[in-house]
């Protein structure tokens, strides 16, 4: 697992994570009875932008189906996430929707866990590894906002693209060439060509 904070400065997300109260679950009860369960059942209109997952309201259609197990170091969070992203494509920087379906398997640690690291599996499957980048719970909450934005973020191919026949926008006039032809020449030459290309071109009738 890759932290999000890789991608974006810690502060950064813990300040959208505070625009996300919905997914900031209390599991000080959940807690108190190991291997317990919670159900979190949530709609949210989500967006992708440069700083990551944020609210987009009448847009985006984003479904999550989590689990949450209380487990003796942490809290299990199981699931899965579908619907549709709202996004931009860098090509034509039009807005389109990314169609998610991604499961999901993270281990939320809980304060001052000591971290190991499993050296050639003396682990089993079972056993719930604490590793240096896992999630923690704060303040007896689970902030699922983290999880939601790693998940998606690292689902999301490199060049985001509306369609794979994406033309882009003409580099003279900026119009977007999905919706036609603008008429600009977008012929690039050399500038070392530039002389033998005058040479080339057809005399006209007073150089006959």
């Amino acid at each position: 697992m890759t932290h999000p904070d890789k991608y974006f400065g810690k502060e950064r997300v813990r300040v959208m994570a505070k625009e996300f109260r919905a997914l900031r679950v209390p599991v000080e009860n959940l807690q108190k009875k190991v291997y317990s369960r919670e159900r979190v059942s949530l709609d949210l209109p989500l967006g992708i932008g440069d700083q990551g997952v944020f609210e987009a309201r009448g847009k985006g259609d984003v479904h999550l189906e989590f689990v949450l197990e209380s487990n003796p170091d942490g809290i299990r969070v199981t699931g899965k996430i579908g619907g549709w992203v709202a996004m931009e494509c860098t090509r034509c920087l039009e807005a389109y929707q990314q169609e998610l379906d991604l499961e999901v398997d993270e281990f939320y640690r809980r304060p001052g866990l000591e971290v190991v690291e499993d050296i050639e599996g003396r682990f089993s499957l079972d056993y719930e590894v604490p590793e240096k980048d896992a999630y923690v719970i704060e303040d007896e909450m689970v902030d699922l906002y983290v999880l939601v934005n790693d998940a998606i973020i690292l689902s999301l191919p490199i060049k985001r693209l509306c369609s794979l026949e994406c033309r882009g926008l003409c580099p003279v006039c900026g119009e977007n060439l999905n919706r036609g032809e603008c008429g600009c020449d977008r012929e690039v030459i050399d500038p070392r060509w530039e002389a033998l290309k005058a040479l080339l071109k057809p005399r006209g009738d007073d150089d006959a």
